[in-house]
């Protein structure tokens, strides 16, 4: 939980220095909004991506403080939506170029379906292509019927994930030569290019990952979860804060929160029921999302698919109501919006 107000940010888990991707979407001490693609209300499995790029450029003029893309391959009949419909790596590079301060990162790359090399040289490419807005969310999976399409069916996802973290970890730090992994050995002299432009990229799980509470704890710069009620929530981030640190302790690493939100019409419209995630009216929302501040979540992040208003209609009434009381944060050497 919080231990009280800041008078400046949180420092920079060990290692990131001033990681601009970090800076915005973390500031310490306060949460932030965050959004996941795809921008868009729809029904279905597919959305369509119309507009993609101009919502995301609405996302940023209004001020959110991260866009975070899924890693989805295949489109499994009762596993979930394509979400946001491109390869995350190829729509990262598309949002780079017509983004200039909206942190980018993935919640999240399935690191056990994708060989850590290519993982690596894809993250540190968007970090560049960016300007040091990319932070690296992965997970073990959670759609057990895509795993079989990459020869990994029975395979241990969770002893996996280790040893491509592991080597991953190598491959965007500050060296790159001469490590030997179960996925593969890199020789002396070998070296991996583009070099992370601040120190080392930030990695974060989503999710358990398989691992225990501690492992993630000391292997990574945050922890993404999912949406839970406030009361289980703020057991979550207590036990969190014991094993990372509160904001501004030298420990400290932030904790995120993602789930679904459908924002009603009527302004002060009680709250209904909605799996992972929230449905209500603005007002009650942002005391609802006051309270999960309260409780020690640094970013509160949104999926509005299940809207039945267009989505920059819904985008536009957070910006206006609630992103006053969640401002973004503001890297070291950046003016003020």
């Amino acid at each position: 939980m919080r231990a009280g107000p800041t008078t400046g940010p949180a420092p920079r888990p060990a290692g990131l220095g001033a990681h601009p991707g970090m800076a915005r979407a973390f500031p310490g001490g306060r949460a932030t909004l965050g959004l996941i693609a795809p921008l868009e209300s729809f029904s279905g499995d597919v959305p369509t991506m119309a507009g993609h790029l101009e919502l995301a450029r609405a996302a940023e003029d209004a001020g959110f403080a991260s866009l975070w893309l899924r890693d989805v391959p295949l489109l499994v009949p009762g596993q979930g939506d394509g979400g946001q419909l491109f390869d995350p790596w190829v729509y990262l590079g598309a949002l780079a170029a017509v983004t200039r301060r909206i942190t980018l990162g993935t919640a999240s790359t399935v690191l056990p379906l994708r060989h850590p090399v290519h993982v690596a040289k894809a993250a540190l490419s968007a970090d560049r292509l960016s300007e040091g807005r990319m932070l690296l969310g992965v997970a073990a999976g959670d759609r057990p019927g895509e795993v079989p399409a990459f020869g990994l069916a029975g395979a241990d996802l969770g002893a996996r994930l280790r040893d491509s973290w592991e080597y991953l970890r190598h491959l965007t730090g500050p060296a790159t030569t001469g490590f030997t992994s179960p996925l593969g050995e890199l020789a002396p002299g070998v070296s991996l290019v583009p070099r992370p432009p601040h120190g080392r990229l930030p990695v974060l799980m989503t999710g358990r990952g398989g691992q225990p509470l501690e492992w993630t704890a000391e292997h990574a710069d945050g922890w993404l979860y999912t949406a839970l009620a406030p009361e289980q929530q703020r057991m979550n981030t207590a036990r969190w804060r014991r094993l990372t640190g509160e904001p501004g302790a030298p420990g400290y690493k932030p904790y995120a929160q993602a789930g679904y939100l459908v924002l009603h019409d009527d302004p002060g419209s009680a709250p209904r029921p909605l799996p992972q995630g929230w449905s209500m009216g603005r007002e009650p929302l942002l005391e609802l999302f006051k309270t999960y501040e309260e409780a020690g979540v640094d970013q509160l992040m949104v999926n509005l698919r299940h809207n039945t208003r267009p989505a920059a209609e819904v985008m536009a009434e957070i910006a206006e109501y609630l992103l006053p009381h969640f401002p973004a944060g503001e890297p070291p050497g950046q003016p003020a919006r």
